[in-house]
């Protein structure tokens, strides 16, 4: 039996003040249900905190929910994306913010949730059935709404690294992350960085040889994500916040090709070169008398492409 370890190296806090080394939580990106008579609470909802993500070992967000009551994860179609179903409703009706900017990718509306790693998050908040109208439309499901650190002491961090080894003792992947952030009272800043890096997917020992798949590691599982974020904010004073953030991830992945024998179903050869993202967005908050006005700018990309070849040597590209 072939399995996944990690050995590595997590230095919290990193140079840092007594306190929270997992640094506050962004409120800026946070999206709050206000109680009403009409609806008094939000049944159900969920939060994974940035420490027990990190103490189970959750490297991207979809096995980081995979944790959360009502909630199950599951790769499926033929693209092999990492995806969690909240009750039943699939990702096209519980979309994935990002500090409550709307994640989408254009040709389906569906999210491969394993692109997107945990790092520099400091919570992740699930909205199950009830959700705020400010998330927009297609939250028939409820909302996954991911929310990045913010710093609380005039300088913290977070350094981590670490190797998996399958239990033959063979070294396939690797990841590397630093979180730095500094709060200066009427300014911070937060910056991270990580890369998650993985040649192959381990199969069991027993595992035979089959169309598709020659056994020992399974073909075309690769896949190396890495991830920048920047954030300036600025706090003139105790009511209002204004920030910049910065979010640049890429990919690279393989799909495994069909290994079963289901008669009509032939193996597909496929590759992604890329499977990038980049955002940019300005948040606000001012208070005006008794009330509060909040807003949320934003420009997103999404680039991805697929290579479709011939067969498992991965040259050709003829049919």
């Amino acid at each position: 039996m072939q399995k996944k370890q990690w050995m590595g190296l997590v230095l919290l806090p990193c140079l840092a003040a007594a306190g929270n080394a997992w640094g506050q939580v962004f409120s800026l990106g946070e999206i709050k249900v206000t109680a009403s008579p009409l609806a008094p609470s939000a049944p159900g909802s969920s939060v994974l905190e940035a420490e027990d993500i990190r103490l189970h070992d959750k490297d991207s967000v979809g096995t980081a929910l995979n944790m959360a009551a009502g909630m199950t994860l599951n790769k499926v179609g033929a693209r092999n994306e990492e995806m969690v179903y909240v009750r039943g409703f699939d990702l096209r009706q519980v979309p994935v913010y990002m500090d409550g900017i709307p994640v989408y990718v254009p040709y389906d509306g569906y999210v491969d949730l394993g692109r997107f790693t945990t790092f520099d998050l400091s919570r992740i908040e699930v909205a199950k059935g009830f959700s705020s109208l400010t998330y927009g439309p297609n939250t028939l499901g409820g909302a996954i709404n991911l929310v990045s650190r913010r710093p609380s002491k005039r300088f913290e961090g977070e350094v981590g690294a670490g190797v998996s080894f399958s239990d033959g003792g063979d070294n396939y992947g690797y990841r590397s992350y630093a979180n730095l952030g500094s709060n200066q009272g009427n300014w911070y800043v937060q910056g991270g960085y990580s890369q998650l890096n993985e040649d192959y997917f381990p199969l069991s020992g027993d595992y035979g040889k089959s169309r598709g798949e020659d056994g020992g590691d399974r073909n075309n599982s690769y896949r190396k994500d890495s991830k920048l974020s920047l954030k300036l904010g600025l706090t003139p004073n105790a009511s209002d916040e204004y920030a910049l953030g910065l979010v640049s991830q890429h990919g690279v992945k393989g799909t495994p090709p069909y290994a079963g024998n289901v008669a009509g179903v032939t193996p597909r050869y496929w590759r992604w070169p890329y499977w990038d993202k980049d955002s940019i967005y300005a948040l606000s908050s001012t208070r005006i008398g008794d009330h509060t006005l909040k807003l949320r700018l934003y420009h997103d990309s999404y680039r991805n492409s697929l290579f479709a070849y011939d067969d498992a040597t991965y040259t050709k590209q003829v049919k």
